[in-house]
C-alpha cells in the first residue's frame, strides 16, 4: 500500500450470523459501496472468541485538509460512519498524543444494525497491508488444532473495482476454503490475500502435511483466472513477516 503517511483510514467493523461466505461478501460489498471503501477483510469469526459467523471490516480513506490538525483530521474523517449508523459523535475519543501517534474509537456496544451488528469504529493514520500476518480459523469452524496447516495466497486481482473484486474471488476463497480474505486497493489493480487452515490427517508427520496441502492449494489455483503472485504453507500463523517472493 502507498498511503500518504497523514491519510487517515476509517474502519467499521461487523457480525453478520452467518455461515454462508456468499452472504457476508454481500454485506462487504454493500459497505463498500456505502463508504467508497478502498480496503476489506472478511474472516470467520474465531469459535472460542465470543463471536458466531463472520467479521467484515471495510476501511475508507480521508485525506487532511490544510491547516487541519491530526485530531480533526480523525473526527472529520470519523463523522460519514457515525452519520450513517446514527452515533452520537460525542462519544468519538481521541487517544494517544501529536507526538506519540494518534487515533480515535467509537465503542459501538454491538449497535444493530441492518442484518448485521456493528461492533467497532476506528479511525487511524494509514491503511492496512494485506500481507499483515494474522490468525486464521478453521473452514467449519471448529476450534483450532497444533498440527494444522496455514496456508497463504497472494493474488493479483485485475480490475481496481473493490466490489467486483470481492465477487472474482469468491471463486478462488470457496475452493481453498478461506476463512480471511483481505482485498486492497491503491488506484490500480487490487491486491488480494487469502489464508485457509487445513487439519493434518491421521498419521501425517508435518512435512508430509505441508508437502500435502501445499500441492491441494496450487492444485485448486490452477484454474484461477488471475495472478498468483505468492502461495505460503507453514504449521503456525506467523510464518509471513516478510515480502513474499
Amino acid at each position: 500500500m502507498d498511503l500518504r503517511e497523514t491519510t487517515v483510514v476509517t474502519r467499521i467493523s461487523a457480525n453478520i450470523e452467518t455461515e454462508d461466505f456468499a452472504a457476508a461478501a454481500m454485506l462487504g460489498e454493500r459497505l463498500i459501496g456505502e463508504f467508497e471503501a478502498t480496503e476489506l477483510e472478511i474472516c470467520r469469526a474465531d469459535p472460542e472468541g465470543g463471536w458466531t459467523g463472520y467479521l467484515v471490516s471495510v476501511g475508507y480513506r480521508t485525506p487532511p485538509a490544510d491547516g487541519e490538525d491530526p485530531a480533526e483530521t480523525l473526527h472529520r474523517a470519523a463523522v460519514p460512519a457515525l452519520f450513517h449508523f446514527g452515533l452520537n459523535a460525542e462519544f468519538f475519543e481521541i487517544h494517544g498524543t501529536p507526538e506519540t501517534g494518534q487515533y480515535g474509537s467509537y465503542d459501538a456496544y454491538d449497535v444493530p444494525a441492518d442484518g448485521f451488528t456493528l461492533y467497532s469504529l476506528m479511525a487511524s493514520v494509514g491503511g492496512t497491508d494485506p500481507r499483515e500476518p494474522a490468525y486464521v480459523t478453521r473452514h467449519d469452524f471448529t476450534p483450532r488444532a497444533e498440527t494444522d496447516v496455514i496456508s497463504r495466497v497472494h493474488l493479483y486481482v485485475p480490475t481496481g473495482d473493490l466490489r467486483l473484486a470481492v465477487d472474482l474471488c469468491g471463486r478462488p476463497a470457496t475452493d481453498l476454503s478461506a476463512s480471511l480474505v483481505r482485498i486492497s486497493t491503491d488506484a490500480g489493480p487490487c491486491e488480494a490475500v487469502l489464508l485457509s487452515a487445513f487439519p493434518a490427517l491421521a498419521g501425517e508427520s508435518g512435512d508430509e502435511a505441508l508437502s500435502r496441502v501445499t500441492r491441494e492449494v496450487t492444485d485448486r489455483l490452477s484454474h484461477v483466472s488471475m495472478s498468483v503472485r505468492a502461495i505460503h504453507t507453514a504449521l503456525e500463523d506467523d510464518p509471513f513477516s516478510t515480502e513474499p517472493g
